[in-house]
């Protein structure tokens, strides 16, 4: 089973949109279910279940892991095929106003480091020691600009210092302080 099965098209969008398909895969714990069992746990016809258990399965978000006979009836059992589900941006991306490429941060770019988040996730390339986490701390502005002229200047060195033959291998290093108190300051 992945870690992580990130939806990149509209079918498989369509496919976990139905709030029935959320019971199902909420359904699951540690051990495959047939579609007999789900109707049976979520009060609901077997045929209505199985309808449902075919259409994430035909878009890859269950997977047929044990087939059983039982009394002349071949009874399919299903799993999900990744512990997180996630729908990347990238499926709607609209905009009247394409982003100006004079160096401006865009909504975009944000997005395409979540997308190499998902890609590295997905295929066990990201090293969770490479994750740095910092959730609720207080911190001024004048410490978020020295903070971030601190790692600017690392990574000038770096890479400034870098000798011809080093191996290289891209990474995107994205540092982004996120007020997450905005409602507090706008009843202050």
């Amino acid at each position: 089973m992945k870690d992580l099965l990130v939806l990149r098209d509209l079918e498989c969008v369509k496919a976990i949109a139905h709030p029935r398909r959320i019971d199902i895969l909420n359904a699951f714990d540690k051990e495959p279910l047939s579609a007999k069992q789900l109707s049976e746990m979520l009060d609901e016809p077997h045929a209505k279940i199985n309808y449902h258990i075919k259409t994430l399965y035909n878009v890859g978000i269950l997977e047929l892991v044990e087939e059983k006979i039982k009394s002349g009836i071949v009874e399919k059992y299903y799993y999900p095929t990744a512990n997180n589900v996630v729908i990347s941006r990238k499926i709607i991306d609209y905009t009247l106003d394409p982003a100006s490429k004079d160096g401006a941060v865009s909504i975009s770019d944000f997005e395409d480091t979540i997308e190499n988040f998902y890609n590295a996730v997905e295929q066990g390339a990201l090293k969770l020691d490479s994750v740095l986490e910092y959730r609720n701390i207080k911190l001024s502005d004048s410490e978020i600009n020295e903070l971030q002229k601190v790692v600017n200047d690392k990574v000038s060195e770096i890479l400034a210092n870098r000798k011809e033959n080093d191996e290289e291998k891209k990474h995107d290093l994205m540092m982004v302080a996120i007020p997450t108190d905005l409602d507090n300051e706008a009843t202050e």
